[in-house]
């Protein structure tokens, strides 16, 4: 392990240290971490994603329960947050978070009812109200009954263009599509796009008119290409997200998806890996290599000049510097895993990474 690769100050939410699916509130919640160092600042259930608000000290982070709830943390003082606002979502399993661009709503997936939740936020950063402000429901499944028996909404990000709300359903193989009202609320507008039957899209990224959708249940990455004028999406190319072979599961799982001055960097679990794809200038992927991420990276995120790695189930979390990432050579032989240099620190079951937010 190098020690030569020195790790910003970062917010981490951590799962029950017995794991996702394990029952919530046993001592789980919001860690900090500076230089090699980790330390819980606050319990909280859950808190399996979180967003910060643009320009006032607070995060919103959503615990993932059967009855979920959305807080608003206040951490003037990052080493003593506070739980100043919640708001319960009427749903279950909230697992992914986003802030409008004007930072008065927030859209909220849920994984195991299948549901959107939109919250209002005033301008002092703060719940306008107890209660959601919109809860949209979808129906449809898809054919691995074990795992698309119902809708599942795992990811909500800007469509091209900022007009639509895209959300990822793993359940249906299907892009959601709301039509966003100037003051941040939804209309549904049924569906942006289906995916090849068994795909699972978790989680997207958006470059220009492509989209690329990591595919947990087929271990792929899919390409779609948006048309403005119809507000839909058509699958173009699917490419597995990694050669490298699974390692600790039967199957490989993509998990998280960045897009990165060209470069399109794929988490997957089983193989346990940061996948490294390029762009082309026609938007084609172009597979580089795999890079070794610890057991499980479920999320990760490039923070300045570092990437960050959530190992869940490895407790874990791994810090490795961007330019070595965004500099691994192509792989030398198919399913070549690289070990970057990196630093390392113990935390049990991290879910999610985020930015430090600035001083006010």
């Amino acid at each position: 392990m190098s020690e030569t690769v020195e790790q910003a100050a970062v917010w981490w939410g951590t799962y029950p240290e017995a794991g996702l699916g394990t029952p919530t509130g046993t001592g789980e919640g919001l860690w900090r971490q500076s230089a090699a160092d980790a330390k819980q600042v606050l319990e909280l259930p859950a808190p399996s994603f979180m967003v910060p608000h643009p320009s006032l000290p607070l995060i919103y982070a959503a615990s993932e329960e059967e009855y979920s709830v959305l807080h608003v943390l206040d951490v003037s003082d990052p080493d003593s947050p506070r739980i100043v606002g919640s708001v319960g979502t009427r749903s279950a399993g909230a697992c992914h978070v986003l802030l409008a661009p004007d930072a008065r709503t927030l859209y909220v997936s849920h994984y195991t009812s299948g549901t959107l939740v939109v919250v209002s936020v005033g301008e002092d950063g703060h719940f306008l109200s107890d209660e959601p402000t919109q809860v949209f429901g979808h129906e449809g499944s898809g054919p691995r009954t074990d795992r698309q028996d119902a809708p599942h909404a795992h990811f909500a990000g800007l469509g091209p263009g900022g007009h639509h709300v895209l959300v990822a359903d793993l359940g249906t193989d299907e892009l959601r599509r709301y039509a966003l009202r100037p003051d941040g609320l939804l209309d549904d507008h049924g569906v942006a796009a289906t995916l090849p039957g068994g795909s699972g899209p978790r989680h997207f990224v958006v470059d220009g008119s492509m989209l690329y959708v990591a595919c947990e249940l087929t271990g792929a990455v899919a390409t779609l290409r948006w048309d403005g004028a119809s507000g839909t999406a058509e699958v173009i190319a699917q490419v597995p997200a990694t050669t490298a072979l699974p390692r600790t599961a039967d199957e490989n799982y993509p998990s998280h998806i960045l897009l990165h001055a060209g470069t399109v960097l794929v988490g997957v679990r089983g193989a346990d890996v940061i996948a490294v794809h390029d762009l082309s200038p026609e938007g084609e992927l172009r597979y580089r290599n795999a890079i070794d991420a610890g057991h499980w990276p479920r999320h990760f995120a490039v923070i300045e000049d570092r990437v960050h790695v959530g190992a869940e189930r490895g407790h874990e979390v791994r810090t490795l510097a961007l330019a070595d990432v965004l500099s691994v050579a192509p792989e030398s032989q198919v399913g070549e895993i690289v070990n970057l240099p990196h630093a390392s620190a113990p935390l049990p079951s991290p879910a999610f990474v985020m930015a430090p937010v600035p001083a006010h």
